[in-house]
């Protein structure tokens, strides 16, 4: 019997409220409006049908994924605890005892107690103390993908295969099944699944090229003749140039400013076909670590010529992430590049200090005119269960419950949880801290709220609680969207996010047709790498401010490569080699 760990509540920085929690994820190309709107309506009713098919040839055929326990089933679980999450909770609830729990308790007759509540850094320790000793929670949320290895290889998880199989709901496996395999292949070892994984819609990417649109209309420029919400690298430094010379900002304007970070160059690695920092399979077995190709080699000498023209950033390889951040909202700096979720949190506040401050986003097309796509980490978090435990397919039915059935309730049929959540409840308040959405996501996040632009739908239509609010809050933004006030600021950030934003990250793109994704590795880190890649990150960021900044030449890039290799980047290549050769 699992021995009663002392629960314990561990104070934590609060989560960023860029982190968005979305009901459905981006797609990879064609003109998908139609059909992104037809599977809202889709999914809508799949829970339904799951219900109602369940009966419908026999006893034999009936589906026991929504079937609520006989007899009251309290499962012991280890669960963030977030200081963020717990300020969120209603008066009188606990993370054992809220507006999520009561719903799994009133449909499935589940309760929960806690074996471990811990925060971030403290929880993942939890945990690795929990798999050292063998005595983990029957069911738990593991927030690491090193953890789930080392889980799997201490042979302490079940073999969830079956009950996935039998248990999990039509939308279930349809929302796994849209990323073609990705998240289940991370957690299937031996040809069994270990675990049920949260999922990742990329709702990171494209990089989009933001660009202050009341800076291009002052110097009457466009970057896009053909309006079709993508730009070249060239047609970018041609803006920069402009806003230098003519320097619009009146202060001194700085062209293009990039972090201290290589992440920071993934847009121009991407418009000359490459990426950064992704480990790539070959497709012979053999692979590649991104940030050596050629595409990087070139890209780094391009910023190299635009820093020796000052289009770049005089100040390249100083800057962190909040000094960038700094020089927008002080209307210093009109060019920056990010997720199509930027208004929300980064440009809120460039809005605020500079009231007529307004965007355009376009996406980065290389010389064949394509967009290069790398997904993101497909999976967030995982659900696991403990060998021995007598109920694994709880863990299942919860997964129906809250990401099947509670994604398809409104504020009539569920009240609690739907006003708890537009009050701003974290969904981390969830017995299970994952997000499982499809990847349309930011389809039908963009053709919901054009169809209430467009008068199609009301606010309280949409499909999901989020929408309802962000759709209704931008509606009262455009009621005059020239005098933004402090009670309508967040519609702007809504309208330029979810119109804008996603106007050239989903709608341009599929109008377009001309993503090109690739698909990396997202490997556990294995010996090697964690004795290895720490020295090599610093050798390779050095290497790329040294060659952009002019103190090395570009014909250091294949020293560079060379000293990759040879520091331990083949030791490492080699250990993955083998890893994916034998998973």
């Amino acid at each position: 019997m699992l021995m009663r760990r002392a629960k314990r509540i561990i104070s934590c920085a609060v989560l960023s409220t860029a982190v968005l929690t979305m009901t459905a994820c981006g797609n990879t190309g064609g003109d998908t409006n139609s059909a992104s709107e037809t599977q809202v309506a889709q999914d809508n009713t799949q829970s339904n049908d799951n219900k109602e098919n369940a009966s419908s040839n026999g006893d034999e055929a009936a589906f026991k994924g929504f079937e609520p326990y006989e007899d009251e089933l309290n499962i012991h679980i280890g669960r963030l605890a977030s200081q963020h999450t717990v300020s969120t909770l209603l008066p009188g609830d606990t993370l054992e005892d809220n507006p999520y729990t009561r719903y799994v308790t009133d449909n499935l007759n589940i309760t929960f107690t806690d074996e471990i509540e811990a925060a971030d850094e403290d929880y993942k320790n939890n945990i690795a103390l929990a798999t050292s000793s063998g005595d983990i929670p029957e069911m738990f949320t593991v927030t690491s993908y090193d953890t789930l290895v080392d889980l799997v290889e201490s042979d302490l998880l079940c073999d969830l295969t079956d009950v996935y199989n039998e248990y999990a709901s039509d939308y279930i496996k349809k929302i796994y099944d849209s990323f073609e395999g990705r998240g289940l292949d991370m957690v299937t070892f031996d040809g069994k699944l270990m675990a049920l994984p949260g999922t990742n819609a990329d709702n990171g990417v494209p990089t989009l090229c933001w660009i202050r649109k009341d800076w291009l209309d002052k110097l009457n420029i466009n970057p896009d003749e053909d309006g079709d919400l993508c730009v070249s690298y060239e047609e970018i430094a041609d803006v920069a140039r402009a806003f230098v010379k003519e320097d619009v900002s009146g202060k001194g304007t700085i062209g293009i400013a990039m972090s201290d970070g290589i992440g920071d160059a993934e847009w121009i690695a991407n418009a000359n076909g490459g990426f950064v920092g992704k480990w790539l399979d070959n497709g012979d077995g053999t692979i590649s670590w991104s940030t050596l190709s050629d595409a990087n080699k070139k890209s780094w000498e391009i910023l190299h010529q635009w820093f020796e023209e000052g289009i770049l950033d005089p100040q390249f390889g100083t800057r962190t992430y909040e000094d960038v951040t700094a020089l927008l909202i002080d209307n210093k700096c009109g060019i920056a590049f990010g997720a199509w979720h930027m208004p929300d949190w980064r440009f809120s506040h460039v809005k605020d200090a500079n009231p007529e401050a307004e965007y355009i986003a376009y996406t980065i097309k290389d010389s064949t005119g394509k967009v290069n796509l790398a997904h993101e980490n497909p999976t967030n978090n995982f659900i696991v269960v403990r060998k021995d435990y007598e109920h694994p397919e709880a863990a299942v039915k919860i997964q129906n419950v809250l990401f099947d059935e509670l994604v398809h309730e409104t504020l009539d049929t569920a009240p609690e949880v739907m006003s708890f959540v537009q009050n701003g409840g974290d969904n981390f308040t969830k017995p299970v801290q994952i997000e499982c959405l499809p990847s349309t996501t930011k389809d039908v996040y963009f053709n919901e709220h054009q169809a209430v632009l467009k008068g199609e739908l009301k606010p309280e239509d949409t499909s999901t609680a989020e929408n309802k609010n962000s759709s209704s809050i931008m509606l009262e933004y455009l009621k005059d969207p020239e005098n933004v006030t402090e009670e309508t600021r967040t519609g702007w950030s809504f309208y330029n996010s979810r119109i804008v934003g996603l106007g050239a990250a989903i709608d341009g793109l599929n109008k377009n047709g001309n993503a090109n994704w690739v698909s990396p590795l997202y490997p556990p880190t294995l010996e090697a790498m964690e004795q290895k890649k720490a020295a090599l990150d610093t050798l390779e960021l050095k290497a790329y401010i040294q060659i952009v900044t002019g103190e090395q030449p570009i014909e250091y890039f294949e020293q560079y490569k060379q000293d990759w290799m040879d520091y331990g980047g083949a030791d490492i290549i080699a250990e993955m080699e083998e890893y994916y050769a034998n998973k």
